[in-house]
């Protein structure tokens, strides 16, 4: 027995398939929504304190800034992740959470969709500074949302025979997009395409460690339904996993600026 999406999303006509099918489990979506009321909320802020454009006001309020983190204000890696540099990045970004986030929340639930947006983003942070050191100053969501990216990739990969026709558009589309905006964040400056590369893997692993994996109860009954048998609690390895490789990765990378100054 197969089993298919319902959500409104994927009307596409389906594949033939002479077996019964079973709609996935779907979340009802929460923190994409409050994400995207955050960086709105912040970016307005801003405005108001000087504009999103200034650097001293990105400074201020917890922009990416090498020679703070080298200092201890290692709390940028997260604050950053909330500003947006002018109104076009911030509607580039929200867009692009809108779509990728509302998809993935319904499908991995709330509590797994922002754990993976939190340390996906706090990666992309951190592969920036890593990288750049005492010359980064950035924002933007983008590594977060990268990392949902990543995850989205990482679903459709996994469940690529359940879903049939619907997973292989899906990568093929996915790849197309990650594609296009690395291929135009080497090629555009002022774009912390490193951010976006690190979010990405970040998210790819997570997203994949922390997928739902379906099974089907009831098989052969009128009550047959799909369950997910993954949740939070018992894939807790995965983010705490995550969180020893941030733990580490972040003072190393602080050392190794420091030695070069």
């Amino acid at each position: 027995m197969t089993y298919r999406d319902t959500d409104p999303y994927y009307n596409s006509p389906p594949p033939i398939d002479p077996q019964p099918t079973l709609p996935l489990p779907l979340n009802k979506p929460f923190f994409t929504y409050a994400l995207l009321a955050a960086i709105v909320v912040v970016w307005v802020l801003m405005t108001i304190a000087g504009g999103s454009t200034n650097t001293q006001v990105l400074i201020n309020y917890g922009a990416n800034y090498g020679p703070g983190i080298i200092n201890g204000e290692i709390w940028r890696l997260f604050t950053s992740m909330f500003l947006h540099i002018g109104g076009f990045h911030l509607l580039v970004n929200g867009y692009a959470l809108f779509i990728f986030g509302l998809e993935m929340e319904r499908l991995y639930g709330p509590d797994r969709f922002l754990v993976v947006y939190i340390l996906a983003g706090l990666f992309g942070s951190l592969a920036s500074f890593a990288s750049k050191g005492p010359t980064v100053l950035s924002a933007g969501a983008s590594g977060a949302i990268f990392g949902i990216i990543g995850m989205n990739l990482a679903f459709f990969l996994l469940h690529r025979d359940d879903l049939g026709r619907i997973s292989q558009a899906r990568i093929q589309g996915t790849l197309v997009i990650i594609g296009i905006n690395l291929v135009f964040g080497f090629m555009v400056p002022g774009i912390d395409n490193m951010a976006h590369i690190g979010g990405l893997i970040a998210g790819y692993l997570l997203g994949y460690g922390l997928a739902p994996r379906y099974q089907v109860v009831n098989q052969y009954t009128s009550e047959a339904r799909v369950t997910d048998t993954v949740s939070l609690i018992n894939r807790w390895w995965v983010p705490a996993t995550a969180v020893i490789l941030l733990a580490v990765g972040t003072p190393l990378s602080i050392i190794m600026w420091q030695g070069l100054a």
